[in-house]
């Protein structure tokens, strides 16, 4: 049955703005209440990141084979309760080992929908191209694999315009109660699930010519998804690349805002300003992300637009570690702007060169190989910033995305 929405593009889109949404609801007041009225320390908060990271990094390659072997809508679904359900977790009390445990909770939850979100669009336009109900429209594809690189990038850049829109509210109302703030997200996120639940369509387990019976069983999936991450070319160094960016992130997600409130001493306003500059950042990332579709539609290799995506970040981190204030901002809206439009860039890059059997499962890898770089750098980088300063970590940070953006540019050679 097709999606009461009718339109998967509408539907795909729907899914990553009520995520979009209640993430940076979460992310935002959550920051704030660990760094400026709980007082961690910068391992401490890497700690939060690296519990994450590290149930990414086991649950990613699983959860994307469950996706493609039963229902990437179910494990979309699954995905929107359980992350939900972790932010609302992660408020009942102040113990710093139910803290982690929601991370946990939420990075299973995470990992259940890399990858099943976009190979369930793929299947979705795949079956209305193959019944001809695409015909006459810009979404009629010649090849068994649609290139929804389009679709994807645009979702994207809608989620960070719509996303800090969300942060308004946040602003007034999480100087009171930031932990409030952050049970509403998962709530709104834990009901999401059931309306999705309830409209979108599965033409994954629905198509007639793959019945449950004759898909691939799970490991011949997971040895499909590793040859393919082993022996394609590119996404052999999309792996690369994303494991050296992995290096540097935790360092500059959690280190480099703390930089920015520690130096700023905004205390009370500190939700404020951060609220401004998340705004900023969303903002900013939406901008880079239209950029970025001008130059795909141009013609420009997706390995090529992702290294000039990392070199800007790059020179975003050293801003941040080398700054006063104002520098602090404007490096970390350069490097949060342009890598959060390598995301989907990485996502369309994996999407053109995945199969239809084993799609979930090759996102997921390249997405563990980020997990990988997150879960050894974060450690390393939060034991240094303990005993040198943040600004030394985020400088071996921006070394570490050199690398990376020297990586994808041999993929587009």
């Amino acid at each position: 049955m097709r999606s009461r929405w009718g339109d998967p593009k509408r539907v795909f889109i729907a899914l990553g703005l009520t995520s979009d949404i209640a993430e940076w609801v979460f992310y935002l007041p959550a920051l704030v209440w660990w760094t400026v009225e709980l007082g961690f320390s910068p391992l401490q908060l890497v700690g939060l990141g690296t519990a994450l990271e590290t149930t990414v990094l086991l649950a990613e390659v699983p959860t994307g084979v469950v996706a493609d072997r039963w229902s990437r809508k179910w494990s979309i679904v699954a995905a929107h309760v359980l992350m939900g359900t972790a932010m609302v977790l992660a408020v009942v009390t102040l113990n710093y080992a139910v803290m982690l445990g929601a991370q946990v909770v939420f990075a299973l939850g995470w990992t259940f929908r890399s990858g099943a979100d976009i190979a369930w669009l793929t299947d979705e336009i795949s079956e209305l191209n193959e019944r001809g109900e695409l015909a006459n429209t810009q979404a009629t594809f010649e090849h068994a694999t649609p290139d929804v690189s389009p679709i994807i990038l645009q979702r994207h850049r809608l989620g960070l315009i719509v996303g800090p829109l969300a942060l308004v509210p946040v602003m007034i109302f999480g100087r009171a109660s930031p932990r409030v703030v952050i049970a509403i997200a998962g709530c709104f996120l834990v009901g999401s699930a059931f309306g999705f639940a309830a409209t979108m369509s599965d033409a994954f387990r629905s198509r007639a010519t793959r019945t449950y019976d004759d898909r691939p069983r799970a490991l011949s999936i997971l040895r499909t998804g590793l040859t393919t991450a082993r022996r394609v070319r590119s996404i052999r160094l999309l792996v690369i690349t994303m494991m050296f960016l992995g290096l540097g992130s935790e360092s500059l997600d959690r280190l480099g805002f703390k930089h920015f409130l520690d130096i700023g001493e905004f205390d009370e306003n500190s939700i404020v300003w951060t609220g401004v500059l998340f705004i900023a950042l969303g903002f900013a990332g939406a901008a880079v992300v239209w950029l970025a579709e001008r130059r795909i539609e141009g013609g420009i290799a997706l390995p090529q637009l992702g290294s000039r995506l990392i070199v800007v970040s790059a020179i975003g981190a050293v801003a941040v570690a080398i700054s006063p204030i104002a520098g602090i901002a404007i490096g970390l809206l350069l490097q949060d702007s342009t890598r959060e439009a390598f995301d989907p860039v990485s996502a369309a890059w994996t999407n053109q060169h995945a199969d239809d059997a084993s799609r979930a499962t090759v996102h997921s890898l390249v997405s563990q190989a980020h997990g990988v770089g997150e879960v050894v750098g974060g450690l390393s980088l939060a034991a240094l910033a303990q005993a040198t300063s943040i600004t030394t970590a985020v400088l071996i940070a921006a070394a570490m995305w050199t690398c990376a953006s020297l990586v994808s540019r041999r993929a587009a050679a």
